[in-house]
Order: structure tokens, then C-alpha cells, then sequence
């Protein structure tokens, strides 16, 4: 029997597909965003089992959806968005 964690098994097998998903509950109370596209970005950016990598991985989803998501309560205060 192996001492590997079933976590880090996943890990090292399936490289930016594991998405914790107590990041995705913590970061979708904040954004007006599909599931899939938050979880999408987390696995690019938060899979794996560092703190400061996750952490890191954590911001820049975070920036990624400020500055590429429009919220609703948004729209109509961006320009080009009356097209």
C-alpha cells in the first residue's frame, strides 16, 4: 500500500482538472458567475496543495473576473454596452 493521499494522487494524475470546491463556494458568494467558468479557472490556477500557490491562484482568478466579467448591475455604466 502506498502512503500517497488519495489528494495528491488526484493531483499528480490529473494536472489543472482538481478544483477544491470550497474555493469555488468562497469565491461565488462574491461573483456573478457560471460554476463552470469559476471552476475552470480555478483548476488552471489553484490545483494544488501549496497555501501560497492556492493563494496566489486565488487572486488572480479573482482579477481575471474583474476585469473580464461584467456584472448585471454593470451593463448599462460601461460604454458600448447600449449596442
Amino acid at each position: 500500500m502506498s502512503d500517497e493521499s488519495l489528494d495528491d494522487k488526484l493531483l499528480r494524475l490529473f494536472p489543472g482538472k482538481v478544483v477544491r470546491k470550497d474555493l469555488t463556494v468562497a469565491i461565488k458568494q462574491g461573483a456573478n458567475v457560471p460554476i463552470f467558468v469559476l471552476e475552470y479557472l480555478l483548476g488552471m490556477y489553484c490545483s494544488t496543495d501549496d497555501p501560497d500557490l492556492i493563494a496566489q491562484g486565488v487572486e488572480k482568478v479573482k482579477r481575471i473576473l474583474s476585469e473580464n466579467y461584467v456584472r448585471p448591475d454593470e451593463k448599462s455604466a460601461r460604454p458600448g454596452a447600449s449596442r
